[in-house]
C-alpha cells in the first residue's frame, strides 16, 4: 500500500513538472479580476446568523466610459453547488460570464455563500467547528441572499437588482424569494441558468447519487445524527491541478476526461478546453457540506420543494411542525427567465416541465429557452457562451433599462 501511495505521488510530481500551468491555476479568484484589468472591489457582509461572507464587484468593463451619464443596472451572480464564486471568473474575458456582463453594461456582484473558500469566517464560530458547517439551502436562501441583496443595493443606492443563478444559485434564488416574499420588490428579474427543481429528473452520476441516498438513507441520518455537518468538497487544487494534466498525457486520455465529464453534466456538443483545465480544478470543487447534500437528496427522494428535514423535535422548533414544511412558488412575483437544454443531465426537460413549471405561477415566467448542445457547466464555461447567453440576457434587460451603459 505504501508502495503505491508513493508511485501514485510519484506519477504527480512528474506530470506535474511536464507542462506548466496557466497562471491562474494560481490565483484566487479576486487576484483573476485584477489579472484582465477589471476593476475589483472587495466587499464584506454579516448575516443575521453571524458568518461573514465576501462579495466581488466589478463596477464596469474595461473599455473607456463613453457615456458618463448612463446607468449600470447592479447584477448579481449566484454560483452553484460546490463550484464557490469562481466559475463566474474561469475563462478568459471573451467567454468570461463576469467579464462579460460587465462589459455588456452591468454593475457585476459575484455572491460567495458561507463555507466557500471566500466565505469561511464567522464571528463566533471556527471553520474547523462542526457548527460552522451545519447549514443546508435553507440558510442559504433566508440569510446569505437577502444579506448579500441588501449590501448591494446599499452599495449602489439602487432600489433593486437583477440575479443571475446557475444550478444551486438557481433554487436558493427561488428560495428566497419564497421564504422572504418582501425581497420581490429588490429583485428586477431572475434568470436561471440550468435551472434545478428537486433534481428528481436528473440523469447520469448525479441520479445514481440520488439513488444511493434512497437505499442507505437510515445510515445517512445516523452518519448525520453523530457526526453532525462537515465539509466534503475540498479545494485541494495542489492535488487536482497536476492529476488533469493526465488527460493530456496517459493513452486515450483525453477520451477518459471527456467521458467523466459528460457522465457528471451531460453529453455537450461543445468540446471542453482542457488546457483550461488545470484552472477550473484549481478551484472547483469548495464549500460542500454534508448537511447541503443531505438536503439535495431529500428534495430528489421526496419530489417536494420543501424545507431541511433535522427530526420531529427540531422540526416544530423551526416550522411548527413534525415535518418540514414545503417553499411556496406562488409567492414569487419577478420576471423569471428560464434556460435549459436537453442536453444537461442536471436540469433536465422533465425536471423544468414537471416541476418547475408547476411550481411558478405562468405569469411570472417571461421565457423559457433552450440552449441547444449545452449540458450543465457549459454556462460558464464554454467558449460562445457569450453569444448563447450572456448577451442575450443583456438584451432582456436593456429592454427594460432605457438608459442602460452598453459598451
Amino acid at each position: 500500500m505504501i508502495c503505491f501511495a508513493s508511485l501514485f505521488w510519484a506519477l504527480l510530481y512528474l506530470v506535474h513538472l511536464s507542462k506548466a500551468d496557466d497562471p491562474e491555476a494560481y490565483m484566487g479568484a479576486f487576484d483573476m479580476i485584477k489579472r484582465w484589468d477589471y476593476p475589483a472591489e472587495l466587499h464584506d457582509v454579516i448575516t443575521a446568523d453571524g458568518y461573514i461572507l465576501n462579495i466581488f464587484r466589478i463596477r464596469h468593463g474595461r473599455a473607456p466610459q463613453t457615456n458618463a451619464t448612463c446607468h449600470r443596472p447592479p447584477v448579481l451572480l449566484v454560483h452553484g453547488l460546490g463550484a464557490g464564486p469562481s466559475e463566474w471568473l474561469l475563462n478568459p474575458p471573451a467567454s468570461c460570464p463576469a467579464f462579460i456582463l460587465a462589459d455588456a453594461g452591468f454593475d457585476v456582484f459575484v455572491l460567495n455563500h458561507r463555507g466557500t473558500t471566500y466565505s469561511k469566517r464567522h464571528i463566533t464560530l471556527a471553520p474547523w467547528d462542526n457548527k460552522f458547517s451545519q447549514f443546508t439551502l435553507d440558510e442559504l436562501a433566508k440569510y446569505d441572499t437577502p444579506a448579500v441583496i441588501d449590501k448591494v443595493l446599499q452599495i449602489t443606492g439602487e432600489q433593486a437588482l437583477y440575479m443571475i443563478g446557475h444550478s444551486q444559485g438557481t433554487i436558493t434564488g427561488f428560495m428566497t424569494l419564497a421564504e422572504n416574499p418582501q425581497y420581490n420588490s429588490k429583485v428586477k428579474a431572475l434568470f436561471q441558468l440550468g435551472p434545478i427543481g428537486t433534481g428528481t429528473y436528473s440523469k447520469g452520476i448525479i441520479r445514481a447519487l440520488f439513488i444511493l441516498y434512497d437505499l442507505l438513507k437510515p445510515v445517512a441520518d445516523a452518519y448525520r445524527t453523530v457526526f453532525g455537518s462537515h465539509e466534503i468538497g475540498w479545494q485541494w487544487s495542489f492535488v487536482y491541478r497536476p492529476l488533469v494534466r493526465l488527460c493530456n498525457i496517459i493513452p486515450f486520455g483525453d477520451d477518459i476526461c471527456d467521458f467523466a465529464t459528460h457522465a457528471l453534466f451531460g453529453p455537450s456538443t461543445r468540446v471542453l478546453n482542457m488546457t483550461r483545465a488545470p484552472v477550473y480544478l484549481a478551484h472547483i470543487p469548495n464549500g460542500i457540506t454534508t448537511w447541503n447534500g443531505l438536503h439535495w437528496g431529500q428534495l430528489s427522494s421526496r419530489h417536494r420543494i420543501e424545507h431541511m428535514d433535522h427530526n420531529p423535535l427540531e422540526n416544530i422548533q423551526r416550522y411548527g411542525q413534525e415535518t418540514p414544511t414545503p417553499y411556496n412558488y406562488s409567492l414569487i412575483d419577478v420576471p423569471v427567465y428560464l434556460f435549459w437544454s436537453k442536453s444537461d443531465f442536471l436540469t433536465t426537460p422533465l425536471e423544468v416541465e414537471q416541476v418547475l413549471m408547476k411550481e411558478l405561477r405562468p405569469e411570472v415566467v417571461k421565457g423559457s429557452f433552450e440552449v441547444e448542445g449545452y449540458n450543465h457547466i457549459d454556462y460558464v464555461v464554454a467558449t460562445d457562451c457569450a453569444d448563447t447567453v450572456y448577451l442575450p440576457i443583456a438584451k432582456i434587460v436593456r429592454g427594460r433599462e432605457s438608459d442602460m451603459c452598453s459598451q
